[in-house]
């Protein structure tokens, strides 16, 4: 190839990966919704898995029936949002190592640079901040924001409203109720029985009554229970009688029963106050989410959970109940939620599937319910795990769906291969001209999995060879979706 050559196939090259870039700009501010600049009040929300978005809805509707009011997810509000803005209530959740959700980022990196150059003196504000106080960033993205947005003038109304995510969680469950299914376990299957590695379960539930609808990318919260013989114990090692009855809102029932919901109390002396007043100490166990990883037409609702074992023996509460305790034909109860950030509603558009371990159950959603699709486009699986001939999991009906045509390229990476420890970030690095081919062509990315390893490692890969402006206009239009924990 000549010099000339050289320089046109460049300039070509050049043209269309700014080509790309253009359209991917002009899709995004295509997505953007209908702003009414009348409103003077804004509910703005950073949200991962849907729960501060829900929480936000909830707000809007209790407000909007007085006035007019902006409900945004925060990277959609701009200088000129703010600017007609009088009073923003933000609801945010924080992610990860207290970081923004993937819809708060932009938003966030602008104020915190103050690229926006915008005073906020005129505007008062409320921040509600969502976390989980199980771990060390407690709603620290909340306080983040709060700070951010008073540096640059804004009038706070109030300190950050801190809502820990298990008490969200249960207030929920109380609230939709009318949808707090009766989940029958019908089937319990380990993936990797011979391997060293913790042990994952595919898990297969059904209803009596009718199917609650979700779509693929959406998530359960469970009410786990604890297993008998840790209740039998701990009424054991406190004299308890298990079968006195008991009354908690105006439900009687054994004891025994009760307690099979409730975090048991490591020190606990029932002698001062009766069972009426201690019961009521008690706190609920934890809800636990898991992705679902059955598509609705299936008829069942499918998960697959790994056994989690903390450093002291003790198996995870969700995990422990799911796998270990419950029995075939046991019931657990849980409520179907929407995650519309990891929606893919376009099967016209390619597909890059990656995940890892567990999160191979948000991959076989997708791939089930693109299923239903006659004419999809083209789909690139890449799914990573440890042992390359023990943890095989569902390779086999990965490997059926390729034959199908529906995977039109799929590859394994194994972190603990004999031959070459492979991750799934390595794949992508190894097949980068793929990628990048793939996303000009207008491909969505849909990861699953855990964020500190796989989900990070992915993220810089993405951001290596897209750019980081291109990687967080995929985020913002919606067509890089996350589903990490």
């Amino acid at each position: 190839m000549n010099e000339t050559l050289r320089i046109s196939v460049a300039v070509i090259l050049t043209l269309a990966w700014l080509t790309w870039c253009v359209g991917l700009y002009v899709r995004h501010k295509r997505a953007q919704p209908k702003i009414n600049l009348t409103a003077s009040t804004l509910i703005a929300y950073a949200s991962q898995s849907g729960a501060a978005a829900a929480l936000a809805v909830k707000k809007a509707q209790q407000i909007g029936t007085q006035e007019a009011v902006n409900l945004l997810p925060l990277d959609r509000v701009d200088s000129q949002t703010l600017q007609a803005t009088k009073q923003a209530h933000f609801v945010v959740s924080t992610y990860g190592n207290g970081e923004p959700p993937d819809n708060g980022q932009r938003f966030y990196q602008d104020m915190l640079s103050k690229r926006s150059a915008v005073d906020l003196s005129h505007l008062h504000y409320s921040v509600t901040a969502l976390g989980d106080s199980s771990y060390e960033h407690f709603c620290a993205f909340g306080h983040n924001l709060h700070s951010v947005l008073a540096n640059l003038g804004a009038k706070s109304k109030a300190d950050v409203i801190e809502l820990d995510s298990q008490s969200m969680q249960q207030m929920a469950s109380e609230e939709q109720s009318p949808h707090l299914c009766d989940w029958q376990l019908t089937a319990r299957q380990c993936l990797n029985p011979k391997s060293d590695n913790p042990p994952l379960y595919l898990l297969t539930f059904q209803v009596n009554s009718e199917l609650p609808n979700w779509q693929a990318g959406d998530v359960i919260s469970i009410l786990p229970c604890n297993d008998q013989k840790s209740v039998d114990a701990w009424l054991q090692k406190y004299q308890l009688d298990g079968s006195m009855v008991v009354s908690k809102d105006g439900i009687k029932q054994p004891l025994k029963n009760h307690l099979t919901r409730c975090v048991l109390p490591e020190h606990f002396n029932s002698a001062k106050t009766d069972p009426e007043i201690w019961l009521t100490s008690f706190k609920p166990l934890p809800n636990r989410e898991y992705s679902v990883a059955s598509a609705h037409y299936e008829g069942v609702l499918k998960l697959i959970v790994r056994l989690q074992t903390h450093t002291d023996g003790k198996l995870g509460i969700g995990s422990g109940w799911l796998t270990q305790f419950s029995k075939i034909g046991d019931i657990t109860q849980g409520i179907i939620r929407s995650n519309i950030r990891c929606h893919i509603e376009n099967a016209a558009r390619p597909l890059i599937l990656i995940g890892a371990g567990s999160g191979v159950a948000g991959l076989r959603a997708q791939l089930a319910q693109r299923s239903q699709h006659t004419k999809s486009a083209p789909v690139w699986l890449i799914y990573g795990e440890r042992d390359p001939k023990h943890d095989t999991m569902i390779n086999a009906e990965l490997e059926s769906w390729q034959q199908k045509g529906l995977i039109s390229e799929l590859h394994f990476a194994y972190s603990r291969d004999p031959n070459k420890n492979t991750y799934v970030q390595d794949i992508l690095h190894i097949n980068s001209e793929k990628l990048k081919a793939m996303v000009h062509k207008g491909a969505d990315i849909y990861v699953c999995g855990n964020k500190a390893g796989m989900g990070d490692g992915v993220h810089r890969i993405l951001t290596e060879y897209l750019g980081l402006e291109n990687v967080s206009a995929l985020l913002t239009s919606g067509r890089y979706r996350r589903d990490l924990y």
